[in-house]
């Protein structure tokens, strides 16, 4: 693939650079920002949410008060 000078500045300042690779519409972005895509997509997928939820609530469930909802 060959980049015209114009989309190499962009390549070079972090900048996302938008392509049409046949017919498809895609973003080449820097490696470091498609990390924090990652990152922030795997945060909210259910099975990602329901491990952080049950972390987060772990002491919650296991406070004596919360007694009262196994009666």
């Amino acid at each position: 693939m060959e980049f015209t000078q114009q989309q190499l500045h962009a390549i070079d300042s972090g900048e996302p650079l938008p392509l049409t690779v046949e017919g498809r519409s895609c973003v080449l972005v820097p490696d470091s920002l498609y990390q924090q895509f990652r990152e922030m997509i795997e945060d909210w997928h259910p099975q990602t949410m329901r491990r952080n939820m049950a972390k987060l609530m772990a002491d919650d469930w296991s406070d004596p008060a919360m007694s009262v909802y196994d009666e």
